[in-house]
């Protein structure tokens, strides 16, 4: 097809390379190497200049003599900003706005219009070509959509920040999970699943369905192929263990511990958060079992046959321990693994393990399934036992090195270790002094923590048992206080299922029943699982 485009502005070919036009006026003559000047009707005609677009018009028109007009000078000037002008084969080709294929120019000698003849379609599609944007995709693989990309930055700046007692950037999530991830894709589903969970959390539900889809999809697929490859693993590994490398183990290890804390952001309460704790345990094992066909020796890594980073090992034994606060029937699996040797020196991400102190949470849950098994009846057994554990936590001191926030957080959870215990001796002397005297000194002493403070990863456990004891109307208001504080600041699942138990508890006192400050009881009784992480 044939396009004319009528010239409003004289042709102009780029300066710096010299071109041949050759086109003809309304009248016919043409312009090349020996030009005629046109003769005029009027001799006295002056030319008034357009204005060019965009411009900001000067005060009058600037006027020039035809006599000192030479056409000449505008087929060496420089184009315009919308103007294309090219040559092929010594014809020139005009091309302007898209779409059009006719344009009209005024020519500013003749005071009309001259017609280019020639097909200039192929030049309005390379313009529009050379016009389309191009965008990189994201650098790392299996962040591919936009919406991946958002949950993606979500993770590196907001979940992974609220994970752990370390919130800055450099936290333990971005700085050793993550690069696991970049190079497992399942484990990288199921950190932008995480994210998505928490994002999904802090808007109002079924605000962003293309959210809540994705971030089941991404899930459901992480968690199918999870399961296969524990599976495999636990079938495989001590017959070919030449076939899984340190990696590997490392890897899998992970999944299960990023599932669980899906679990806890979704604050699902179903008992699939400690499925998975029990999971990565079972993975502790086999790293710590010499293979069938081994000779002598394996190599150990703190007891450990493969090597596992200390973090990932201090985070598992933390929602280990912690989750038999509310599951005191789960063990607690630490296979040929001496922790705190191992750990030591290590940075501190979350609270108790390092120091100690976590040991105590096992032991007193131990006792409270002994006594939940006893029908009640105090034995000699739980006395002695309750003493001693009572000597050695009152003995127990943090570590000097440990800031203000640390030593607070330690000490709430040393009391609450305290109401604990005491609640297993005395199960209907919830209102006793010792018992408030504790409560009174948590929920108060919470205050000093700044919102934003990476202890309050950890302030969850110490809060919930201050809840089921307190019985003042005060320290109730600072409870629900606390509660609400830490929602807005993770939008944790469990912490919704924490406070639920909690005002279950009270309503249960206020009406009289005994024992009603027994969680694990009241737990069943609700078929419900809940982890205090």
């Amino acid at each position: 097809m044939e396009s004319q485009a009528l010239i409003r502005n004289p042709p102009v070919v780029n300066s710096r390379i010299t071109k041949k036009v050759i086109t003809r006026s309304r009248t016919g003559h043409a312009w090349g190497e020996k030009r005629l000047r046109r003769p005029s009707a009027r001799k006295n005609q002056q030319i008034v200049v357009a204005q060019p677009r965009n411009d900001v018009p000067q005060p009058g028109p600037v006027e020039y003599s035809l006599e000192d007009f030479d056409p000449t000078f505008f087929m060496g000037s420089t184009l315009g900003p919308l103007e294309v002008v090219q040559d092929l084969n010594n014809e020139m080709v005009l091309s302007e706005f898209n779409n059009h294929s006719n344009t009209n120019f005024p020519n500013l000698q003749f005071e009309g219009d001259f017609t280019y003849t020639e097909d200039i379609s192929q030049f309005l599609e390379i313009e529009e070509r050379n016009s389309l944007s191009f965008e990189l995709q994201h650098i790392i693989i299996g962040v591919d959509t936009p919406l991946e990309r958002r949950l993606f930055d979500h993770f590196t700046s907001s979940t992974s920040t609220i994970l752990t007692t370390f919130s800055g950037p450099a936290n333990p999530f971005n700085s050793i999970v993550l690069p696991l991830a970049v190079r497992d894709e399942t484990l990288m589903k199921l950190l932008l699943s995480l994210s998505g969970s928490q994002l999904l959390r802090r808007y109002p539900a079924g605000s962003d369905p293309e959210l809540e889809k994705a971030t089941t999809r991404l899930h459901q697929q992480a968690q199918k192929d999870q399961y296969q490859r524990g599976q495999d693993l636990e079938a495989r590994f001590l017959d070919h263990p030449s076939e899984y490398t340190d990696r590997d183990l490392e890897v899998i290890f992970a999944r299960f511990l990023v599932l669980c804390l899906y679990e806890i952001c979704e604050g699902s309460g179903d008992g699939s958060g400690n499925e998975h704790v029990a999971s990565a345990g079972r993975i502790l094992t086999l790293a710590s079992t010499p293979p069938k066909d081994s000779v002598g020796p394996p190599p150990l890594h703190g007891n450990l046959r493969a090597k596992i980073h200390p973090f990932l090992l201090e985070f598992y034994l933390y929602h280990v321990t912690l989750a038999a606060v509310t599951a005191p029937f789960m063990p607690i699996d630490m296979p040929q693994y001496d922790h705190i040797t191992h750990l030591l020196g290590q940075d501190k991400y979350v609270v108790g393990v390092q120091d100690g102190l976590i040991k105590f949470i096992a032991r007193i849950s131990a006792l409270r399934s002994y006594a939940d098994n006893s029908d009640g009846d105090l034995d000699q057994y739980i006395v002695e036992t309750a003493v001693q554990i009572f000597k050695d936590l009152e003995a127990w001191e943090p570590q000097a090195t440990s800031s203000r926030s640390e030593y607070l957080i330690a000490s709430f959870y040393k009391m609450a270790l305290f109401i604990w215990l005491f609640s297993i001796i005395y199960p209907d002397q919830k209102a006793h002094r010792k018992v408030q005297d504790n409560v009174r000194h948590i929920v108060t002493e919470m205050c000093e923590i700044r919102s934003g403070d990476g202890v309050m990863a950890c302030m969850l456990f110490p809060l919930f048992v201050a809840g089921t004891a307190a019985v003042n109307k005060e320290d109730k208001s600072l409870i629900m206080l606390h509660f609400e504080t830490l929602k807005k600041w993770s939008a944790l699942g469990n912490i919704d299922l924490a406070l639920k138990a909690v005002k279950k508890i009270w309503e249960l006192h206020e009406a009289g029943v005994k024992n009603s400050w027994n969680w694990v009881k009241q737990l069943k009784i609700s078929k419900m699982s809940l982890l205090v992480t």
